[in-house]
């Protein structure tokens, strides 16, 4: 390479950097981005001022947009259609778009080398008055991630970030609000399913009614969940908005002609109304839709999941209260089931225990199914009504009941109660509230427990003593020599069938078994088996502890029933028979042997 060749590299290169200093190169002063001022400084255009936004597109492929703020401050959409807008995306946007820093200005004299004679994107922006307050011009990108912008009304340019052009490239449907109904939740008074069987429901007192096709009182936690999956129900696709002048046959293509089902829901605002339409083909394993429409935008399509079909087709039963009997169960302080020739009474003490009364005095009852039977019934819900006006209760089993269940609530003098009569073939139980002419069809699973009475009720654990109170034990096993041990001291003894010490590891696990001994279940009063089932006669199991004062408890273990459980007793206590898992009777199964051998 010659010296003149060399000379004239040099020469070039001198030229592009001078150029670039001169066009690009931002000066000492403002080389911080943070510091350079953002556009709605420098025009005096705050984001919460903005009114009216128009924007423009070279590209025919864009539609122009024109958006403009209510009375209430939400954005609407005004062309190319009338629809409301997501005034949180138009705020993003105009955030988007006023937040950008303006990185330098320049002096030009020719527009058309920017792109700015005919700008791919025109940004007008009103904040008062008929006149925009600010109109932008974008035009082609610049080097450094930058994008030309001239305001309409100055002859300078500046350079903002290149990003404003994603910012600003809306479609109608990216800005579009997907909100199907804008109904206030908190003040909605009525709603109505209007289909083959229609069903209205009023709110009253801030309780809900079904006014028709029945009077009754209505679920409102089936209509508040209903309502709230309305209130944030979204548009899938926004299908047609009102270009087609033929709307009959537009809404007969769609099954907006006759919906197949109509739903009407007004707050104090207004009515809002959405109709649904025929389903979408579909794919198989993708998520199905329909075609609806609202009152709002009488002329728009629309398409929504089909999960909305299935939440508004409902039955009148859906929609009313199921629950059989009103009562507050954390205020119930005393229970009384009454039943052929047994009652059984459980109460709360002042300590919040609950006790059971039993011939032969008060005794711990089971919290846990005390709890049971207070939710349970507190939640039971109709399976189907028996409608009619004249009921006869007596071919009910309800006049007199089967059982009568009265729930006596602190501060109430009069109890809530529960009346049960026949069982039917389909597993469901006849019952009703004592002051309801309601007759309603229960599932039976907690009918039968609750016909279990004190068995059902009383304390699981059938034993309570402290370890150090064992005295004496005697075991009997079938098929194994008995054994007796004597306490002495801490230590155990055996004194038959021969005198040594014990293993007191072992004595001790029976004692603690015994001590923490709780039954599976109570066989109640009525359901008392033979000897031939039960096995008491013979014995598997036969535990006898003697405690420090003088008490003696005898433990008989008979044979299995269906599920595996074994039939179990106490002596002084012959017909409280309960059932014991295979788990613990093997604990309480240590033979001679064992006792026998020394701890190591």
């Amino acid at each position: 390479m010659n010296f003149k060749t060399t000379l004239i590299i040099i020469i070039l290169l001198i030229a592009i950097g001078g150029a670039y200093y001169l066009f690009f190169r931002e000066s000492p002063d403002d080389a911080s981005t943070d510091e350079k001022p953002m556009i709605h400084q420098v025009y005096d255009v705050p984001r919460d001022q903005v009114e009216q936004v128009e924007i423009s597109f070279a590209d025919a492929a864009y539609q122009d947009l024109n958006l403009v703020k209510d009375t209430i401050g939400d954005w609407q959409l005004a062309k190319p259609f009338q629809a409301d807008a997501d005034s949180e995306k138009v705020s993003q946007m105009l955030d988007d778009i006023l937040n950008k820093r303006v990185k330098q200005k320049l002096e030009v004299t020719e527009l058309a080398q920017y792109g700015l004679d005919t700008p791919s994107i025109s940004l007008s922006l009103w904040t008062k008055g008929g006149s925009p307050t600010a109109t932008f011009l974008i035009g082609k990108k610049a080097i450094n991630f930058s994008v030309y912008v001239k305001e309409q009304s100055e002859a300078h340019i500046f350079l903002i970030e290149s990003s404003a052009l994603d910012d600003l490239t809306k479609s109608p449907t990216d800005l579009r609000d997907r909100s199907m109904l804008k109904f206030n939740t908190e003040t909605v008074s009525a709603i109505q399913l209007q289909q083959k069987n229609s069903i209205g429901c009023v709110k009253q007192d801030d309780i809900w009614h079904v006014l028709y096709p029945i009077e009754a009182k209505a679920d409102a936690e089936e209509i508040e969940t209903l309502l709230s999956e309305l209130r944030a129900l979204k548009v899938s696709t926004f299908e047609a908005d009102g270009t087609d002048a033929n709307v009959p046959a537009r809404l007969e293509k769609y099954g907006l002609d006759t919906p197949r089902i109509r739903v009407v829901i007004n707050d104090r605002d207004g009515t809002y109304t959405l109709s649904i339409g025929s389903a979408l083909p579909a794919e198989p394993g993708t998520q199905e839709h329909v075609y609806v429409k609202v009152s709002v935008h009488q002329d728009a399509i629309y398409t929504v999941s089909e999960d909305v079909y299935n939440l508004l087709n409902k039955s009148v039963f859906d929609l009313r209260d199921k629950r059989v009997i009103d009562f507050q169960r954390t205020d119930t302080i005393r229970i009384e089931i009454k039943q052929a020739n047994e009652t059984t009474i459980c109460t709360k003490n002042f300590d919040n225990i609950w006790e059971l009364q039993t011939p032969t005095g008060k005794i711990k009852a089971d919290a846990d199914a005390v709890d049971d039977l207070l939710f349970g019934v507190d939640s039971l819900e109709a399976a189907a009504f028996v409608e009619g006006p004249n009921h006869n209760f007596v071919s009910y089993g309800l006049a007199p009941p089967s059982i009568e269940v009265a729930f006596t609530q602190r501060g109430e003098e009069k109890p809530a109660v529960l009346l049960i009569g026949n069982y039917i073939q389909d597993g469901t139980v006849y019952a009703k509230a004592e002051q309801s002419a309601q007759v309603t069809r229960v599932k039976r699973a907690l009918i039968d427990k609750i016909a279990l009475g004190a068995a059902w009720l009383r304390d699981k654990q059938v034993l309570n003593f402290h370890i150090d109170d064992a005295m004496r034990l005697t075991s009997t096993l079938a098929g194994e020599e008995p054994f007796t041990c004597q306490r002495l001291g801490t230590n155990w003894r055996l004194t038959a069938p021969v005198r040594e010490d014990a293993n007191n590891r072992e004595v001790n696990a029976i004692i603690y078994e015994l001590d923490d001994l709780m039954v599976d279940a109570f066989i109640a009063d009525k359901s008392i088996p033979t000897d031939a089932v039960t096995g008491f006669s013979q014995p598997s199991v036969q535990l006898t502890i003697e405690l420090r004062d003088q008490k003696v408890y005898t433990l008989q273990v008979g044979k299995t029933d269906a599920s595996g459980r074994s039939y179990a007793r106490f002596q002084h206590e012959p017909n409280l028979i309960f059932l014991l898992n295979a788990e613990r009777i093997q604990k309480l199964k240590t033979p001679l042997e064992y006792i026998r051998i020394s701890e190591q």
